[in-house]
């Protein structure tokens, strides 16, 4: 059977797109039965339009459909840098839809990575192919509205993914925690200002992933 008859063969297969329309079921339960049925099938690496429909359930409201998917789709990414084949108009679709993630599909990303760890390597490869996400994740470094571990969260896989344009962000920040700090030393009635320190040793750690060189002088916080 040529590659051609055999993708005609898939999608023609009636289970597999009834299971794509329960992606869209209200019912957790059904969203994560028919993702799973996909998958087994490898429809994430054989259909286009299977694989953006499988990338939606990537900001899933249910958090575990959600990690489903992380893991999903960070296998079929890791097996194509090891040499599996991934269709050219699947990875394109891939790419496209990565690349248009706004600031709160990626909290939802971030979100499942604070609840999984088993996770984290699987994002690693979701983040190494959206293309702007590092300015995304530079906006929830700096934002102090966001639960500190979310944040944390932003600056390790600003690292781990390569994300250069972060420098900057992580480089100014660290210089505003030990302005901060010795400013606290004299005043140190305003505790609540420390807490940002938290975020310091994961600072330092992107910037060395990153591969910039840092100040000579480091301050202990």
């Amino acid at each position: 059977m040529n590659k051609t008859q055999f993708e005609a063969d898939f999608e023609g297969n009636k289970e597999i797109w009834l299971a794509a329309e329960r992606l869209v079921s209200p019912r957790a339960i059904e969203r994560e039965e028919a993702l799973d049925f996909l998958v087994e099938k490898g429809a994430l690496a054989k259909s286009a339009l299977i694989a953006y429909l499988l990338a939606t359930r990537l900001s899933d409201p249910d958090l575990e459909v959600r990690c489903h998917m992380v893991k999903a789709l960070g296998d079929v990414l890791s097996s194509a840098e090891q040499g599996e084949q991934l269709p050219d108009k699947v990875l394109r679709q891939l790419q496209g839809f990565l690349a248009h993630l706004n600031k709160e599909q990626v909290l939802d990303l971030l979100e499942v990575s604070g609840q999984y760890l088993s996770a984290e390597e699987s994002l690693i490869e979701i983040f190494k192919l959206c293309s702007y996400a590092g300015h995304v994740l530079s906006g929830i470094v700096n934002d102090r509205k966001i639960h500190l571990g979310i944040r944390q969260k932003a600056i390790y896989f600003c690292g781990e993914a390569g994300f250069l344009e972060t420098n900057t962000t992580l480089q100014v920040l660290i210089t505003k925690i030990e302005k901060r700090n010795q400013v606290l030393r004299k005043f140190p009635l305003k505790r609540n200002a420390r807490v940002e320190n938290q975020l310091y040793p994961y600072l330092i750690g992107a910037l060395e992933k990153l591969g910039k060189s840092l100040p000579a002088r480091r301050e202990t916080v």
